[in-house]
């Protein structure tokens, strides 16, 4: 069996295709968190990359009208600002793209933060004694004795 990532259908659109392409010249994570994205932002809003072009093109004011409510909506849903900016930057690339030169100025609330790693610090000497001792052999490299690794050179 094999894992078919779900937004892949987007790349039978020659435009999205190149696009994509383009991106995955520079990076291949980039490329397929932004297919990823764009996938998520047209599912979640009920339209396909064409029709964003459309509207942008059509009504900016409009388009970044309703961008703002797709943001305020997902901090509303509790997405993390570091999440949300996410639609903003694939946005911006997808538009810029197909020549479509709009600023998508929206304040995110918390677009900087990474909210897993917030609480994150490094362990004080007893609580990374207490972690080792509790670790198998194997676990301490088997070179431990007295806390005191010994490293191979």
């Amino acid at each position: 069996m094999t894992f078919e990532p779900k937004h892949t259908y987007l790349l039978e659109n020659e435009n999205v295709r190149r696009w994509y392409e383009n991106i995955k010249a520079g990076s291949r994570i980039t490329a397929d968190v932004y297919l990823r994205t764009l996938g998520l932002y047209c599912e979640i809003n009920n339209t396909n990359p064409q029709e964003i072009l459309n509207r942008a093109s059509r009504d900016p004011k409009k388009f970044k009208n309703d961008f703002i409510d797709f943001v305020r909506s997902q901090e509303k849903n509790g997405k993390a600002g570091s999440y949300i900016v996410r639609f903003k930057k694939t946005l911006r690339s997808w538009l810029k793209f197909n020549e479509i030169d709009l600023k998508i100025d929206v304040k995110i609330k918390g677009e900087n933060e990474s909210p897993r790693i917030t609480n994150e610090r490094v362990p004080s000497k007893e609580e990374l004694a207490r972690i080792i001792r509790k670790a198998s052999s194997r676990g301490r490299g088997g070179n431990c004795t007295n806390g005191v690794f010994r490293v191979k050179a």
